[in-house]
Order: structure tokens, then sequence, then C-alpha cells
């Protein structure tokens, strides 16, 4: 939800606090430059790591802290953008991996990410949605950026659970 989100509003979010258009642009590309990289680059950090608990929260605590920046300090786009690119990024790797290395069969990790990604994208498709709708209604961007500081540290417990050495098991059907 928090990539789909920035996505969809951050050249918003940024031109409401009064960067230009053009430069909210270019902020919305340096924020998926540094999301790519990131991406790129966690499997080479965590390669042989089993246990991903502090990898997941952190990269979860950058996404928020990213959100943080974005209404605590808008003059600092560039930090928020790097933030979320870094956490964003490595969000993303992790939530993908953790289908297929938390299950014990090829059969399991089928079914762990046919459910995390029903759930998973429905959630992601609604974020941007409702927080437009709670922007529109309130005038502003700040009670949605809370939101996303909230779910984000939120998400970090998640990922620190599910960053955990271990296997899911899949009930008999």
């Amino acid at each position: 939800m928090a990539f789909y989100t920035a996505v969809a509003w951050l050249p918003s979010i940024l031109t409401h606090h009064g960067t230009t258009s053009t430069t909210a642009g270019w902020m919305l590309f340096l924020y998926q430059l540094i999301g790519l990289a990131a991406s790129g680059l966690l499997p080479l950090l965590t390669r042989g790591r089993h246990d991903q608990r502090w990898v997941a929260a952190g990269a979860s605590v950058l996404v928020a802290g990213g959100f943080a920046v974005l209404v605590s300090a808008p003059a600092l786009s560039v930090l928020a953008c790097i933030l979320l690119g870094l956490g964003g990024g490595a969000c993303l790797v992790l939530a993908l991996t953790f289908q297929s290395e938390r299950a014990g069969s090829p059969g399991e990790a089928a079914a762990l990410a046919g459910m995390a990604q029903s759930v998973g994208y429905l959630v992601a498709a609604a974020g941007p949605l409702l927080l437009g709708i709670l922007h529109d209604s309130t005038d502003s961007w700040t009670l949605p950026l809370v939101l996303l500081v909230v779910l984000g540290i939120a998400m970090a417990g998640a990922g620190y659970g599910a960053g955990r050495n271990r296997q899911v098991r899949c009930p008999a059907r």
C-alpha cells in the first residue's frame, strides 16, 4: 500500500507543499530509482541469512520515516524520497522472498503466495483510493501521512514476525 500510495500521490503531496509540478515529477522518479536500486541490492546483502527479522523491520521503519519526513518537514522531500525508496524497494523484495523461503514445499509456496498476494494486493489497491478520500475530506495531507506512518510502524512489527527463520505450514486440504 505504501508503494502504490507513493506512486499515486507523492507528486500531489509535494505540490500541495509548494513544490513545482516538474520538481514533484522528478522526486517521484528519484523515489522509484532508489526503490529499484534497493530491490536489486537487497538479495546480495541478505544472501545466506535465514533470519531476516531486523532487515524487514528496518526496511519498514525507513518507509515510516519517509512518510514522517513528508508530514513534518516537507522541504526535505529528497530525504523522504530516499527513505521511501530504500524501505519500499527492500520491503517488496522481502515480501516476495518470504513467500518461497517460508514454505516447506512447492505446493505450500503456491498456497502461501496465493493467500499473501490476494490479501496484499487488495489492501494495496484500496490504499491510494482510501487515502485520497481521506485527503479530500480533510483538505490536508497531514492525516493520510500520519496514518501511513502508523501503518509503516505496524508493518515493521509484521515484518519482524515474517522475517523469523521458520517455515509456515499450510493445513491439509
